[in-house]
């Protein structure tokens, strides 16, 4: 008994069925339950307002329609929805998405798999894969994390007809091309092309209408490239895709005029392969594109290769890549460094642990890693600093003198013929103008939850790390977002608990130039832990991702052959360098099988998992298809008990790792003394 009402000990089945269809659903409920509390109940699950049902009984020849006080019946006609799974809202206008690269196709097919074909795109260019794969890498490019984390329909809910578990056809880590075949293979299958417009250029953008009315839409002004009249379309929900930073950062050194070499910044095809053989290179800079620049001299026959860096950033070997993609949870960032240190001791690359950007606790049981770029991934990195391949110097260039260097600590690299500079890229202000914005709220520019942003964030800050990929987290963002667009209804509720105010807001900096929209990794990360929070349905959409990420991931890339892949990558360097020359002595590969079970056992230990190097029982390749459950049905994925425990073990993990991130005050800085516990009498 509460608030005066009685509430009864015995059950009945009801059984609700869809006014004018077939579909009808059955459920347990209380003898005394009301009409009422049913209504809130569908209401909630199909996201429609409770004023929009009406229940329906025959009474003898006739119809009555129940009242909210009145007790349910056993057999109720339900009015006012057509289905009892949530019902996707209608747009006046198409969704627009600008560009066509891994955001911007991942959106097209996840709108087209769920049956929603009114959407349009507009690209620059005259085939799908943006900026950073058509025109950003070289043709010697390659993908530093595994396919398998990278690849555009990664989700068990993305996977549909070729598009399954990647098989060897892909590669493990292929070069420019075939990931722009990727890419074009998704996209026939899915059938993303008939709904992008190429060699389009979005010129303007117009608000029309005011902001809170559904009315409201965009109106963009679309130029064709190759000349003809330009036209205005209609959008009612807009995503922008502008590329992560699609500029170099510009930097000219006194003495360039009297360098007698090669001077680029290696994006493109603008390094010049042709004079690499033999000779010294120097790349400024220290981020992941730097290392990708490393790897290109090295394999076109270089001498020597040395990376001028202000500061060393970490790098990963490819295996702890592996490991952290593979894993249902989160991967603890001391069991990260953990990983790093066999390969950071043969090449003798430093201390993992005394890295700038690595702030530890005095047990090293808690580790955050904060610094400007991402981890630039791959073996050959280390192996070629072992066997003098490449040299990082810690310095900056002051000046250059014919085939020189000058560094500010005195020192001089000379004989050098090619400089590359990979000092960073930079956003574009003409993006902020097209929006005619100064900040970004969480996604949303200028706090229009319709018109939507997103990039690579730059920079890395964590202490649990579940990719270096950026499959995982462009899925996540465009499942959020969708279902906020299929659902405003679900926005709507969260705009009356203030969603916008406890959003993340991103302003213009112009004296470190940038834009608006290039927000960093922080911002990405409270956007989508804020969001999910107040939106537990959406949430919800990546139940399935800690166990296909493990199961996907044994299947595409089994530890044995992986380990493999990596060790014949790892000898035929050095076979190819001891013909060029090299007197380096042969160096094992430093990770073995039985290392990586050691690495499982901390991992679970760790986190509560229980997987095995093997990989889960089960991988056959059949996959589900997750759809939306009716109201008191269950989801597809919920019917397999180890879906339920991974996604069960992988929530506690990030919960676990929530506290674990707040919890700064127990991260020492490098070299700070930890504090004394007070002594108790």
């Amino acid at each position: 008994q509460g608030s005066g009402r009685q509430f009864s000990h015995s059950f009945k089945n009801a059984t609700l069925r869809i006014y004018g269809s077939d579909e009808q659903i059955s459920f347990p409920i209380q003898t005394c339950t009301k009409v009422e509390d049913v209504k809130q109940a569908i209401a909630g699950a199909v996201m429609c307002h409770v004023d929009e049902l009406k229940f329906l009984v025959k009474q003898g020849c006739s119809t009555r329609t129940l009242l909210n006080t009145d007790e349910m019946r056993s057999v109720v006609t339900v009015r006012g929805i057509s289905s009892f799974r949530p019902a996707r809202h209608r747009w006046p206008h198409p969704t627009a998405v600008i560009g066509s690269g891994y955001h911007g196709l991942k959106t097209l097919m996840m709108y087209l798999k769920s049956g929603n074909s009114d959407v349009v795109c507009f690209d620059r260019n005259d085939r799908v894969g943006g900026y950073c794969w058509i025109t950003a890498a070289n043709r010697f490019s390659k993908l530093q994390t595994e396919f398998g984390a990278f690849h555009v329909w990664w989700g068990q809910d993305s996977m549909q007809g070729s598009c399954g578990y990647p098989d060897e056809y892909w590669e493990t880590w292929p070069r420019k091309e075939k990931v722009l075949e990727h890419f074009q293979h998704a996209a026939e299958e899915y059938g993303v092309l008939p709904h992008v417009r190429f060699r389009c250029n979005v010129e303007a953008l117009d608000v029309v209408g005011e902001r809170k009315s559904e009315d409201r839409h965009y109106a963009l002004t679309v130029a064709k490239l190759d000349g003809g009249v330009k036209e205005t379309v209609n959008c009612s929900v807009l995503w922008n895709y502008p590329g992560s930073m699609t500029k170099n950062r510009i930097v000219d050194y006194p003495g360039e005029d009297q360098f007698d070499g090669n001077i680029g910044y290696g994006m493109n095809d603008d390094a010049p392969y042709e004079s690499f053989m033999g000779n010294n290179i120097a790349i400024l800079g220290n981020g992941a594109f730097a290392v990708e620049n490393a790897r290109t001299c090295i394999e076109h026959g270089c001498n020597k290769v040395f990376i001028v860096t202000r500061r060393k950033n970490l790098a990963s070997p490819r295996l702890p890549c592996w490991f952290v993609h593979q894993g249902p949870a989160p991967t603890p960032g001391r069991l990260v460094l953990k990983m790093f240190e066999p390969m950071y001791k043969m090449c003798d690359f430093g201390d993992p642990w005394k890295f700038w950007s690595v702030n530890a606790s005095a047990d090293k049981m808690k580790v955050q890693i904060i610094q400007n770029s991402r981890f630039g991934i791959g073996d050959v990195t280390f192996l070629a600093v072992a066997c003098g391949k490449l040299e990082y110097v810690v310095d900056t260039l002051k000046r250059c003198s014919k085939h020189t260097l000058h560094l500010t600590s005195g020192r001089r690299l000379e004989n050098v013929r090619v400089v590359l500079k990979a000092l960073g890229l930079l956003g574009d202000f003409s993006v902020d103008r097209f929006h005619n914005m100064t900040s970004v709220h969480g996604f949303y520019c200028d706090g229009d939850w319709r018109r939507i942003i997103y990039l690579d964030a730059t920079g890395m800050n964590a202490a649990n790390f579940t990719t270096f990929s950026t499959g995982i987290g462009t899925t996540g963002y465009v499942r959020l977002n969708k279902f906020l667009f299929d659902h405003p209804k679900e926005f709507y509720r969260m705009q009356q608990f203030g969603i916008m105010s406890q959003l993340p807001i991103n302003k213009a900096k112009n004296d470190e130039d940038k834009p608006a929209y290039v927000y960093d990794v922080v911002h990405t990360n409270s956007t989508m832990v804020i969001m999910h929070g107040m939106c537990p349905r959406a949430a919800e959409l990546g139940s399935t991702d800690p166990a296909y990420k493990h199961k996907m991931y044994h299947i595409s890339h089994p530890l044995d052959k992986f380990i493999d892949e990596c060790v014949r990558s790892w000898d035929e360097y050095q076979e190819s360098w001891r013909k060029a020359g090299c007197t380096a002595e042969y160096i094992p590969y430093p990770y073995t099988k039985e290392m990586v079970r050691g690495y499982f056992d901390e991992y679970n230990k760790a986190t509560g998992m229980s997987i095995d190097p093997r990989g889960p029982a089960d991988l056959s390749k059949e996959d589900f298809q997750q759809e939306a459950p009716s109201f008191a049905q269950l989801p597809a994925w919920a019917a397999d008990d180890r879906n339920i425990e991974m996604a069960e073990q992988a929530s506690k993990a990030e919960g676990a790792k929530w506290w674990y991130d707040i919890s700064s005050s127990n991260v020492l800085k490098p070299g700070e003394i930890a504090p004394q516990k007070a002594k108790h009498h």
